[in-house]
């Protein structure tokens, strides 16, 4: 009797261990997302754009969805091969909320997300520019070594001979070290050549960044 009592005894104390390492588990990988998630840039109202959520109600928003879950479900392979995403498509048709739906699986995965529109990213450039701290290289690294980087709405920014130098350079540096990158864009490719080369900005960068995602995204 004392034998079994003793057997139990370890064998609570044993559960009441593993129930706390559980616990510490759980409690470092929600600080550790919680982190992830204010560093990825993701904007509140886009915390909710699930894959769960997202309707599927025509042949296309359906294909679409299922080929970004199969990206997610299979990022370790794509993390490897440095192949992303391109999502082109009109107003309204989920481009953004599929994006973000890869996004925030990832950061459960405690992977290192960046979601930004094209605009905002520049914008955070430029807010480093009268900072004598390194705060400019800092940003680049991580928009270049992050796990995946996500382009939301280029196009939309207002283009100018530095911000398409500066996309090359991430988008370049990215492919160079095989680092995977999702874009979505309302534009088709000659109208996002149009809008990326205004006067005085050639086309050359616009169309030297789109060879490499012809290359490395689906």
């Amino acid at each position: 009797e004392a034998t079994e009592a003793w057997a139990a005894s370890d064998a609570e104390k044993k559960r009441q261990q593993e129930e706390r390492d559980r616990r510490e588990r759980e409690e470092r990988h929600r600080v550790r997302v919680e982190e992830l998630l204010g560093r990825s840039g993701i904007k509140q109202r886009f915390l909710r754009r699930t894959f769960e959520n997202f309707v599927t109600d025509t042949p296309e928003r359906k294909r679409s969805y299922e080929i970004a879950r199969a990206y997610a479900d299979d990022f370790e392979r794509h993390s490897v091969e440095g192949s992303g995403l391109y999502i082109e498509g009109t107003f309204g048709t989920g481009k953004t909320h599929l994006a973000a739906a890869i996004a925030l699986y990832l950061i459960e995965q405690e992977r290192r997300v960046i979601f930004k529109t094209a605009d905002d990213l520049f914008r955070d450039i430029k807010e480093t520019f009268d900072k004598d701290d390194g705060s400019e290289q800092k940003i680049l690294a991580r928009y270049k070594e992050c796990d995946l980087l996500i382009v939301d709405d280029l196009g939309k920014e207002q283009a100018t001979d530095w911000t398409t130098a500066q996309l090359y350079a991430i988008l370049n540096d990215r492919y160079e070290n095989q680092k995977p990158v999702i874009i979505t864009t309302n534009f088709n490719e000659d109208g996002l050549i149009a809008v990326e080369s205004p006067r005085n900005v050639g086309e050359h960068r616009i169309r030297a960044i789109l060879s490499r995602l012809h290359e490395t995204t689906t």
